[in-house]
């Protein structure tokens, strides 16, 4: 950072700290400044109109957004003295400017001064001049200057996330290669920063993460910034991107709104960016060996929380300091109870309606098949969305439960209500045979009500006087000639075959076991003549 932008960030710290009634001995301690700097800025703020005539207060003059300066920049005396080589170099600046523009190093500039007839000019001398008239600029990236103006965040206002990869480890255990991520967040105004260690992105990873951070704030900002992760959007968008439903419950449960910044724009939460490498530089200590998440976990909380205590470059402030004197306070309370965890999976609906989550099937309507849902499941519940919204809430299955199929009414076929309603029907049926089922479910589709029960009953009670084998050969041709008659049925099998003998006629079989023979009745009568 250059010296006269320290002066007017320091400059505007210590403007803030007038306005709210502190001494200057107390801004001083604070700031380890000297009192002069401190009463300087005063009598020029005064003067300006930032602060009243008292210097404690706010003045009638509004003070200019950041970064632009409070007061001119004081002259540095040696600007008005030049060198010989300083008088040369300033008649070829167009050269100079015009060969960086189009990409030439400052060192072939300067191995070609000679050409210009400039001569005697050492290397650092020319160095100087460039800084001087801040001519590194031109050429030094090809990309068009930025024009966003420095993103300001107000007390509790944000925690900017981002991932990032640490280095590669070997599992002790399996000795497999994997990638140790770090997930950092970073508070947008006191810069207060903070480390988790994880292997994935997953919904249930994240919102562990997110929680222990809550947890280590003490309270929960209006926002949570970052780019688009599956675990935070489903798609994408430039401007109204589709949220996960598992994060946005997570959100709402502890009352933060979720940002989700444009595609490709990771200038805009630059404030975290910086940091990943910075957290590859504070993990450079850890040794090879990589033992256990854990572990590794407590080396980067202590190196963090050094880096806490250090002036932040930006705001000369220690980042603890800031948080715990100003934006601590300002945070929303962490909810009463806590928030139960939530199974997350990106089914794609079959073809048959289902959408599949731990081995168990959950209807949709017929427009979501072949795409894909997100299903959200607590212990109790399963919640399945699509685009964004809420599709349908099921009770969920246990796993030992016989039960494999959950379908509510208003999705089910009319095949499937069939089953349900008479299934009583269809059971007997199918005792008898597969053409008695085949006739019981032609007659129940036509619903017709109780005229197609009336003829089903004809046909089940068939069984009391022919053979099972006969009524179900009879329902078979009934069905071939497409007339659902049970009278049409019994006449097939009177034509087929002879009645069962299940049934005893008048002529033959046995006598019933409570029916006297005839020669009792005639002894009786004869007795009696």
């Amino acid at each position: 950072m250059k010296s006269l932008t320290r002066r007017r960030i320091l400059d505007r710290i210590i403007l803030e700290r007038l306005s709210l009634g502190r001494g200057v001995e107390k801004i001083c301690l604070e700031l380890s400044v000297g009192k002069q700097r401190v009463r300087g800025v005063r009598t020029k703020a005064i003067s300006a109109g930032y602060l009243d005539d008292s210097g404690r207060k706010p003045g009638p003059t509004a003070v200019p957004p950041a970064p632009l300066p409070l007061f001119p920049d004081p002259i540095d005396g040696r600007s008005g003295r030049s060198s010989e080589q300083d008088k040369m170099l300033i008649e070829r600046i167009e050269w100079i400017r015009e060969r960086l523009t189009a990409g030439w190093k400052p060192i072939t500039i300067f191995e070609e001064l000679e050409g210009v007839g400039v001569r005697d000019v050492s290397r650092s001398g020319f160095y100087r001049f460039l800084e001087r008239y801040e001519l590194h600029g031109p050429g030094s990236t090809d990309r068009a200057p930025s024009l966003i103006a420095p993103i300001v965040h107000g007390l509790g206002e944000t925690l900017i996330l981002d991932w990032g990869k640490l280095r590669d480890v070997i599992d002790p255990a399996t000795g497999k290669k994997s990638t140790l991520w770090a997930f950092v967040g970073v508070l947008g105004h006191s810069r207060y920063m903070m480390v988790r260690l994880v292997w994935t992105n997953d919904v249930a990873t994240t919102c562990t993460a997110i929680e222990s951070m809550l947890q280590e704030l003490g309270g929960v900002p209006r926002r949570i910034t970052s780019d688009n992760p599956k675990c935070f959007a489903i798609h994408a968008d430039r401007h109204d991107p589709v949220l996960n439903p598992a994060f946005s419950r997570f959100a709402a449960h502890h009352g933060f709104v979720i940002e989700c910044l444009p595609p490709r724009e990771p200038k805009k939460k630059g404030k975290v960016e910086r940091l990943i490498p910075f957290a590859r530089r504070l993990f450079e200590s850890y040794p090879e060996e990589f033992g256990s998440i854990e572990r590794a976990q407590a080396h980067i909380s202590r190196k963090v929380a050094i880096a806490n205590e250090r002036k932040h470059g930006t705001t000369c402030e220690k980042p603890i300091e800031a948080y715990l004197n100003r934006e601590a306070g300002t945070l929303k309370p962490l909810p009463a109870v806590g928030y139960e965890r939530e199974e997350v999976a990106y089914p794609k609906v079959r073809r048959d309606g289902y959408a599949r989550f731990s081995n168990k099937y959950y209807a949709l309507a017929d427009e979501w098949i072949s795409k894909e849902v997100v299903v959200v499941a607590t212990s109790s519940r399963v919640a399945l969305y699509g685009s964004g919204r809420l599709l349908e809430v099921y009770d969920r299955l246990p796993e030992k439960s016989p039960q494999t199929h959950a379908t509510k009414d208003h999705l089910k076929k009319p095949w499937q209500k069939l089953e349900e309603e008479n299934e009583g029907y269809l059971l007997i049926a199918r005792k008898i045979g597969p053409n008695a089922e085949a006739f019981v479910r032609a007659t129940l589709s036509r619903g017709q009500g109780f005229v197609d029960t009336r003829i089903i009953w004809g046909l089940l009670s068939l069984d009391k006087k022919y053979p099972k084998t006969a009524i179900d050969q009879a329902a078979g041709i009934a069905l071939e000639m497409q007339t659902l008659s049970s009278r049409l049925v019994e006449k097939l099998i009177k034509l087929t075959q002879a009645p069962s003998a299940a049934s005893p006629s008048p002529s033959n079989g046995p006598a019933p076991k409570f029916i006297r023979p005839m020669s009792v009745y005639r002894d009786h009568l004869g007795s009696v003549g």
